[in-house]
């Protein structure tokens, strides 16, 4: 980011500026004059600000949806500031489902130490036992079905 980017704007009754905004990232081709920066404001608004330094140079914020925001830092910052800023992302493949599974809780201290013992996520430790069970009622399935 730049030393100091001052910029304030009102678009549509509301006010974006870099001052009071948190800095998400930072564009600077190397080829091009230009650069762009995303914020994220106090209420959770997301914008850009975007500096061309070509012969008449000028700066410009551009409001953005979360969507635009997540998709503008999954192509400039790493994966890392991507899923600090908008949570863990899923593994590529199939589209998830979420559910809720209410248990006991002794048995989530059991299942919770398992997971952690094979440093796997609760989560990842969960899904790879439901998937054996599945595997296994296939096979019993295709068993039967040959009878």
């Amino acid at each position: 980011m730049p030393t100091e980017i001052r910029c304030k704007r009102i678009i549509d009754g509301r006010t974006y500026n870099t001052e009071t905004a948190t800095h998400l990232g930072h564009y600077d081709p190397a080829e091009f004059p230009y650069e762009e920066d995303l914020f994220k404001t106090r209420h959770g608004a997301y914008f850009l600000w975007k500096f061309n330094a070509t012969s008449d140079p000028e700066e410009e914020i551009e409001p953005l949806t979360p969507e635009r925001a997540q998709t503008w830092m999954e192509r400039y910052c790493t994966p890392e500031m991507v899923e600090s800023e908008f949570g863990e992302m899923p593994e590529a493949g199939d589209p998830e489902a979420r559910i809720t599974l209410r248990i006991p809780d002794t048995l989530h201290k059991r299942i919770t130490a398992l997971a952690e013992a094979q440093k796997q996520s609760l989560n990842a430790w969960i899904l790879r036992c439901v998937e054996r069970c599945a595997a296994g009622a296939n096979k019993l399935e295709a068993q039967n079905d040959n009878k």
